[in-house]
């Protein structure tokens, strides 16, 4: 018997009862550069107090989230009436631009992204987090 033959005898004992059993035999490498998804996605970014500017919402559905990233918690959603503190900005993985932010008169803060915001957000270079 040569060793092939040997191998594949082998590999078959070994491989019929895991495949009887339904489990699967594959080998998946990572994808090359994938992005993270979900929480891996959310990040959480020094931030500190660069700006004194403020805005506002620019629909009733802004979500003030815990990191600089669509995928991350949502701690407020705050519309064109509530004014918000900017303290400094980001530009994250898929290359937006996010502002933290404290809601005026609470404690509540956390990044909004910039697009959401009547002004666009802190942008000014000297602001970035």
């Amino acid at each position: 018997m040569s060793a092939l033959t040997k191998r594949a005898r082998w590999i078959s004992a070994v491989a019929a009862p895991l495949l009887l059993s339904g489990a699967a035999l594959t080998a998946t490498a990572p994808a090359a550069n994938a992005a993270p998804t979900g929480a891996d996605a959310c990040t959480h970014p020094s931030w500190s107090n660069k700006s004194p500017g403020k805005g506002t919402a620019k629909g009733d559905t802004a979500k003030v989230r815990t990191g600089p990233s669509k995928d991350c918690g949502v701690t407020a959603t705050v519309g064109t009436a509530v004014v918000l503190q900017y303290h400094c900005w980001v530009q994250n993985s898929a290359g937006n631009k996010w502002t933290h932010v404290r809601i005026d008169g609470s404690e509540i803060n956390g990044w909004v992204y910039n697009g959401n915001l009547d002004d666009g957000g802190s942008v000014h270079p000297d602001n970035k987090c």
